[in-house]
């Protein structure tokens, strides 16, 4: 008697979405239960946030007005045209990075391989959290300052039920595509690394070269009035205006339903999620032919010992921090190859990095507008607080976890002849050495491109070494005195308590500082133009900033010092 095989199906996309339900249940159950300090303290850091947003958002769309810029004119949809590519931009490497963490490098990957599940199933899965992952500051961050807009505005009611629909729908589009080209540098890049590393040479030198050009014709431009300042000012981003940028789709949208056209609204919001959706599709068609193969490829690449030598980098970085004992720094040059040999970690201060010097490139032709005031001191304070928050949350990512994952193999540098307070040390001058090179040459590149007077970008770099300051003490003590040693992945430990706790901390003292040093000078500037100096009045809140970036470096550090020193390993 022949005995017929009994065949199931698994409906694996029920599976999937009840393991999604009971993780975050369960996540949730113990968040409660056991660390309802942390899930109140993460919800409080996410509520101050948006506060913030919302705050600094309505202030600057208030001086849009009083400068008599019509806020749902051609200048406000030049500014939502960059703003949504510049965030879309940001999300596509993001979400790039992130997709690569999970679906290569996790042990939770390797482990679904091994099962029947379907590889676009398990992509599915990493797909959603990668996304989430990755939008929820862009979702957290951009409905405040839509809301903020809305209250200037004077928007219908519907305006603030579309705008988290737009949100929603447009993390599908950037997170879809580097999905796709993620899957695709894998399978097939990654054995040619040499001629996909030189093609992405030659498009990032072909994009430098094409910025100063823009910015030399601009430079170049603004020693003669032609009467047509603004309308080249809007020209300027005329290449992200195009119809087929999704971006361009969004500002349509939002401004259509700020104006009060349903219609208008309606169907930039269908194509926005029309086309997520079919590239979703297309990203999980693609994952369930190339992904078991690309991962075989990855994993077949990781066999291989490699062998790392001593670079111009690293000896240029023990030269900055030449001022520690021979055995620190090279501790920092440890922590600085670490660095450098993981593009997920520098990569995204790159790209923000070239958005942010192209934003002050192309402001800098509205000086001659009648906007001088607006673009010379508004804008400057936005960049500022975009590189101050930029290194907050860079600092927070890649300094604050560095005791934590050393904490298994810490037994290899206590057999080193120093203290523990001279590894903390080292740290120390890791991160601020870091903090000072690119905030500071962020900060005085953009002002120069912005016109400021040199006396200004002196205030902001002294500004900017203060929060440094502060800011690399706060991520290194604390990350010693709160660590998790049972952590292996630093993005979970810096969600986690103490990095929840680093990060509050930082905006808190990023915001301090500006408010005592920058913010009467750029205040009383924009009523008075370039005349200099101003009132003396102004500096006044100096004294207790230089007190405060005292307090941020002694407290933490000694803290961070004592629990380190009582740990046993």
């Amino acid at each position: 008697m022949i005995m017929g095989t009994l065949q199931t199906e698994v409906d694996q996309a029920g599976v999937f979405r009840r393991l999604r339900w009971r993780l975050w249940r369960n996540g949730l159950w113990v968040a409660w239960r056991q660390g309802r300090t942390r899930l109140i303290t993460v919800l409080v850091t996410s509520s101050f946030t948006a506060a913030f947003t919302a705050s600094l958002s309505y202030f600057l769309f208030r001086q849009l007005t009083i400068h008599n810029i019509p806020v749902k004119g051609a200048i406000a949809e030049a500014l939502f045209d960059l703003l949504f590519f510049s965030l879309g931009t940001m999300l596509l490497f993001s979400t790039g990075l992130i997709l690569y963490a999970s679906l290569f490098t996790s042990a939770e990957a390797r482990f679904l391989l091994t099962t029947p599940a379907r590889p676009d199933r398990i992509f599915a899965t990493k797909f959603f959290s990668a996304a989430t992952y990755s939008s929820w500051g862009f979702v957290v961050l951009g409905i405040p300052i839509f809301l903020a807009y809305g209250a200037v505005a004077t928007v219908p009611w519907y305006y603030f039920a579309l705008i988290p629909l737009y949100l929603m729908g447009y993390v599908l589009i950037p997170a879809s595509l580097a999905s796709l080209v993620c899957l695709v540098v894998i399978r097939f890049g990654l054995h040619r690394r040499r001629w996909v590393l030189t093609g992405l040479a030659l498009l990032a030198a072909a994009v430098l070269l094409w910025w100063l050009y823009r910015v030399g014709l601009g430079l170049r431009r603004t020693l003669t009035t032609s009467g047509r300042e603004v309308q080249e000012l809007l020209d300027q981003f005329a290449w992200v205006r195009s119809n087929l940028v999704p971006s361009r789709w969004m500002t349509r949208g939002v401004l259509a339903a700020a104006r009060g056209d349903v219609w208008g609204a309606l169907w930039p919001l269908a194509q926005v999620w029309s086309n997520g959706a079919m590239l979703y599709v297309a990203a999980a068609w693609a994952a369930a032919r190339l992904y078991r193969r690309a991962y075989d490829s990855w994993a077949s690449n990781q066999r291989g010992r490699k062998i790392y030598r001593s670079s111009r980098a690293d000896r240029l970085m023990a030269l900055f921090v030449g001022y520690l004992p021979p055995g620190e720094q090279a501790l920092v040059v440890k922590d600085f190859r670490t660095f450098r040999r993981d593009p997920s970690q520098w990569g995204v201060l790159v790209i923000f990095t070239l958005l942010m010097l192209l934003g002050a490139g192309n402001f800098r032709r509205a000086q001659l507008a009648d906007l001088g005031r607006l673009d010379q001191y508004l804008i400057s304070l936005m960049n500022f607080f975009g590189v101050a928050v930029l290194l907050c949350a860079a600092l927070s990512r890649f300094i604050f976890p560095l005791i934590s994952l050393e904490g298994k193999k810490f037994w290899v540098l206590g057999l080193a002849p120093m203290p523990r307070q001279a590894i903390l040390r080292s740290k120390f001058a890791f991160a601020l050495t870091g903090s000072l090179l690119f905030g500071g040459s962020l900060i005085l590149v953009a002002d120069l491109l912005i016109g400021l007077p040199l006396l200004v970008a002196a205030v902001h770099l002294a500004a900017m070494g203060l929060i440094a300051l502060g800011l690399s003490a706060l991520n290194v003590g604390l990350g010693a005195a709160l660590a998790n040693y049972q952590e292996t992945d630093p993005s979970k430990i810096v969600v986690g308590f103490g990095g929840t706790v680093n990060m509050v901390l930082g905006l808190g003292y990023v915001v301090a500082i500006m408010g005592l040093t920058l913010l009467p000078l750029h205040l009383v500037q924009m009523g008075r133009g370039n005349e200099w100096p101003p009132p003396l009045w102004v500096f006044v809140g100096w004294l207790p900033a230089l007190l405060l970036a005292g307090l941020a470096v002694r407290t933490p550090l000694r803290r961070g010092s004592a629990v380190l020193q009582a740990s046993e390993f």
